[in-house]
């Protein structure tokens, strides 16, 4: 790269902050070199398109490949279509080759049980993971200071730890991210001093979702008390950032120290500090693809210590955590031959008028009531509230499923508790397999023709409840033939 700097190291081509900054960025984490291939991930906004153009312009100074991608969440109609239209016509122009993707991300969230911005996230990333390996290439997306900034509010108004308070890194694995260290206002400047065209996404205009709101009305408030603001948390994210990587490298020892028979010794993690033993139970549930809420992490870590009496926790579809002889471990289970239920996990918000086919001609509904508006304790009402929940007592995630070995239920007003198997025998149930299910992170929440567990079941002082409707279409005998 000899003649192509100036005495400070710079591009003698850069004249405008965000490229001074971006330039930085890819500098300081050695994001690029000589002989790369790049696929810029383009939407058509400003970020993106800010981004292709300065990529393009260092392309000539480092001697990298610089190709595009673009996915089409089919969410806003004829406006997708034109940022889609959009970003060919750019790539065309730039000489860019350019891969296009489109997905029905409402049809998917509601597939998976999601919020569309999780389904659209998850779409995302799927489709980067694939051109990354088709072809041998790093990704770079176009995030800025402006939404790291956004993404540490918003996980601190979740109550997220430092993981989640150190924002988005620069890089991830093969991802990349040029901008990160450029406000949005630097690269609205860098658009018009270049004369860039580009799109705007009309959702981003409204306070509908969180992010939005967040930009639009709680960071100018912040701007207010530091005109700094975008740098404190730059500054503060990547002090966390090094102190959580110091605390992966010791729970990383620590998992190799606990080694044993396919999982860990719960002994020598009850002797590490909760910090490394967290981050432990975080690192055994990601091997499994399984998120590590905080939550779930809090749940597994007082089992590990002997504070919750559980044995055994479901994490994920088909996923469990558990202890046995001492050691913990993070398993999936095949679902047996006979088992008839499809199982199913949805975020407990969006059971509200759910409705799930559960395979063999058998349905399950939900509906979320409020009992101001309800008199379901009058006139002998436990029939009905065999069949329900309080909702404000379920933990997290609904688990759809059949009986799993180590299943428990402390039947509503029986005062002990018992195995599924145990109790299903005394009921003398027939098609236990058939028989659903609903669990959460804590354990059994409801059993068919069991009823609720003690510890969820809707009472006087209920206000919300969760009504369960499982509904089965007796199947028609076919006649002889012939």
């Amino acid at each position: 790269m000899a003649g192509t700097t100036d005495t400070q190291g710079l591009p003698i081509w850069s004249s405008h902050a965000l490229s001074l900054k971006a330039w930085g960025t890819i500098e300081k984490y050695a994001m690029l070199r000589q002989g790369d291939r790049v696929v810029a991930a383009v939407s058509g906004g400003a970020d993106s398109v800010a981004l292709l153009d300065f990529l393009c312009a260092l392309s000539a100074v480092m001697h990298f490949e610089v190709r595009a991608c673009h996915l089409n969440h089919c969410l806003r109609g004829e406006e997708s279509e034109r940022d889609e239209q959009f970003v060919r016509t750019m790539c065309r122009e730039y000489g860019v080759a350019l891969d296009v993707r489109r997905e029905e991300v409402k049809k998917l969230a509601a597939a998976n049980g999601e919020s569309i911005e999780v389904a659209a996230r998850g779409a995302r990333y799927r489709f980067f993971e694939t051109l990354s390996a088709q072809y041998d290439a790093k990704l770079a997306t176009a995030h800025t200071l402006s939404d790291l900034a956004e993404t540490v509010l918003l996980n601190l108004c979740r109550g997220t730890g430092a993981a989640g308070l150190r924002g988005i890194p620069p890089v991830r694995g093969r991802i990349i991210r040029p901008l990160l260290g450029c406000t949005r206002a630097e690269v609205e400047e860098y658009c018009v001093g270049h004369g860039l065209c580009y799109v705007t996404d009309s959702s981003n205009l409204t306070d509908d979702y969180t992010r939005n709101y967040i930009r639009h009305r709680v960071m100018p408030q912040l701007s207010h008390i530091n005109p700094d603001v975008y740098g404190a948390v730059e500054r503060m994210a990547g002090q966390l950032a090094r102190d959580e990587d110091c605390l992966a490298g010791l729970a990383a020892e620590a998992m190799a120290e606990a080694a044993c028979d396919g999982g860990w010794q719960v002994g020598i993690l009850r002797q590490k500090h909760a910090a490394v033993r967290t981050r432990v139970i975080a690192q055994a549930l990601e091997r499994e693809g399984v998120s590590r809420s905080a939550q779930r992490i809090e749940m597994i870590d007082r089992m590990l210590t002997g504070e919750s009496g559980h044995q055994v926790i479901q994490v994920g579809k088909g996923c469990y955590a558990g202890v046995r002889g001492g050691v913990f471990r993070v398993t999936r289970r095949t679902r047996p031959k006979k088992q008839a239920i499809c199982e199913a996990v949805f975020p407990k918000e969006a059971l509200d008028g759910l409705r799930l086919e559960l395979g063999c001609g058998k349905t399950i509904a939900f509906s979320v009531l409020n009992c101001a508006d309800y008199e379901i304790f009058d006139n002998n009402a436990q029939g009905v509230l065999k069949n329900a929940l309080d909702y404000d007592k379920i933990t997290g995630d609904v688990f759809i499923r059949s009986r799993q070995p180590g299943d428990r239920i402390r039947q509503a007003g029986r005062g002990c508790s018992k195995s599924l198997k145990k109790l299903y025998s005394e009921l003398a149930l027939p098609d236990r397999e058939r028989l659903c299910i609903l669990a959460d992170s804590a354990g059994v929440l409801f059993a068919e023709q069991a009823g609720p567990d003690e510890r969820a079941k809707a009472d006087m002082h209920s206000r919300k409840i969760l009504a369960i409707l499982i509904d089965e279409q007796k199947m028609e005998e076919k006649g002889n033939e012939g």
